[in-house]
């Protein structure tokens, strides 16, 4: 239901990433319109054009007096409007409500949530007006010689992880379907080249782990990778930012121990630890390399913080009591 006439109370403006997940977005693009329609969500759709090009629209749009954000793709439009309402300083982020449809090939912020991963079942969430209220993690990096900021509401991988994520983005440009397969086809791929270093945590300013890390997260939400629970305790609104480290597998027992991470078994093994915290500073030499919800971005140092139920998201879930 696409209208003539300006209804910000009531408008939603939809974010479409037309190449998420393989072009599928813009395969059931009509299907998409169909559902909103079928359902009277009354609403004005914009379509990406390249990367950050999410971040721009909702920083226009939030200027321009809308309050009601969807988003149509997958992690990475999720991040880049996530990153608009953010950057944007027109209007406090819970005064904005933000809904999505997932369309990616992960849809792995969708899985903690609880958004409905098929169409019809986002759209019935989207109409019921629910609200849950989750954390949002802050980062700063270095990119070009300069501090950078990024905001994620899953999760940020450094090390191993960062890594496979930028051999993925490059596999995936141009709209190229990257899925479970292919993406285990990268992980074990990248694991044949990656070379682990030595970096330091430094956990809410007080404890401080060193030593050679393979790969570091921190999470708001459980999983990344196509559902692989890299966070198995990490609650999105409890105020926490959830860690884990990998500190000296042997490239043989990251193979054996891939299937425990889509369950989160994985957190048992010798080489893995998990803490919480409030803030966090990652140091390593080599830096290492960050992505944020799959999306890839500079280097260490980081310093972590966080947003307590800063994102005002339609679910089907609601806020623990406190």
């Amino acid at each position: 239901m696409t209208t003539t006439k300006l209804d910000l109370d009531k408008e939603w403006l939809v974010i479409m990433n037309p190449v998420s997940g393989g072009n599928k977005a813009k395969r059931d693009k009509k299907k998409i319109l169909e559902a909103l329609d079928a359902h009277k969500i009354q609403y004005r759709l914009k379509e990406t054009e390249g990367l950050g090009h999410a971040i721009a629209l909702t920083r226009d749009a939030l200027a321009e007096g809308y309050r009601k954000i969807m988003g149509v793709g997958g992690d990475g439009t999720m991040n880049e409007i996530v990153n608009g309402i953010f950057l944007q300083t027109t209007v406090p982020s819970t005064d904005i409500a933000f809904s999505f449809i997932p369309v990616g090939t992960g849809n792995d912020w969708v899985r903690t949530i609880g958004i409905p991963s098929d169409y019809i079942g986002a759209v019935r969430t989207i109409k019921t007006g629910h609200y849950f209220y989750q954390d949002v993690g802050e980062v700063t990096y270095m990119e070009d010689g300069q501090m950078q900021k990024r905001y994620f509401a899953n999760i940020a991988g450094m090390g191993y992880d960062a890594f496979v994520a930028k051999a993925a983005n490059e596999k995936s440009k141009g709209g190229k379907k990257m899925g479970k397969f292919a993406y285990l086809f990268q992980v074990f791929r990248c694991l044949m080249r990656y070379k682990p270093g030595r970096a330091k945590v430094i956990i809410d300013k007080q404890e401080v782990i060193e030593g050679e890390m393979f790969s570091l997260n921190v999470a708001i939400c459980k999983f990344n990778g196509n559902g692989m629970m890299q966070a198995p305790n990490a609650i999105p609104d409890d105020g926490i930012l959830d860690i884990t480290l990998y500190h000296q597998p042997s490239k043989m027992k990251i193979l054996t121990s891939t299937p425990k991470l889509y369950d989160g078994s994985f957190a048992k093994e010798s080489f893995v630890s998990l803490h919480t915290a409030t803030q966090v500073r990652v140091e390593a030499d080599p830096p290492i390399m960050l992505e944020t919800d799959g999306e890839s971005l500079g280097y260490s140092p980081f310093e972590f913080t966080l947003r307590h139920r800063a994102l005002k998201i339609i679910s089907t879930i609601t806020n623990k009591q406190v």
